[in-house]
């Protein structure tokens, strides 16, 4: 299978369904293939946390955050989906990066990024309390 395609399969997930259980094949054969050509999946498995309900938990999720992890250099992608859809595993993700010590990617610091969205009064009540326990571990000395 091509990239094409695999993208188009992950375009069609709905998270909220049964058909989120193709992540982990998909995952599997995007791994086999050229990294060059994988990494052009790393923003459709970004949606996927997009299009997701919020409090949604199902175990495959963390197969799709150790599946983009596993192909590094996946942070502006990251930094681009918080931007355009904040949800918990995308906020996930940054504190883990945090939690690794690093602090800033590019012209974005990941506590200044948190304590902007903090404010953001479209956030429900669930995100702004995760994110204000992100902000509340980094924050200390």
């Amino acid at each position: 299978m091509n990239i094409e395609e695999l993208i188009d399969q992950l375009n069609a997930i709905n998270p909220n369904d049964e058909s989120l259980y193709e992540v982990d094949s998909i995952i599997d054969l995007l791994h086999k293939l050229d990294i060059g050509e994988a990494k052009r999946a790393i923003g459709p498995l970004f949606k996927i946390f997009e299009r997701l309900n919020e409090g949604h938990y199902d175990g495959v999720l963390w197969s799709i955050i150790h599946g983009i992890e596993g192909f590094n250099e996946y942070e502006d992608d990251l930094i681009q989906s918080v931007n355009r859809c904040p949800n918990e595993y995308n906020l996930l993700m940054i504190n883990r990066i945090l939690n690794s010590g690093k602090q800033s990617y590019k012209s974005t610091d990941y506590l200044l990024l948190l304590k902007e969205l903090h404010t953001d009064n479209n956030l429900s009540d669930f995100l702004k309390e995760e994110i204000n326990g992100y902000i509340d571990r980094h924050s200390q000395p």
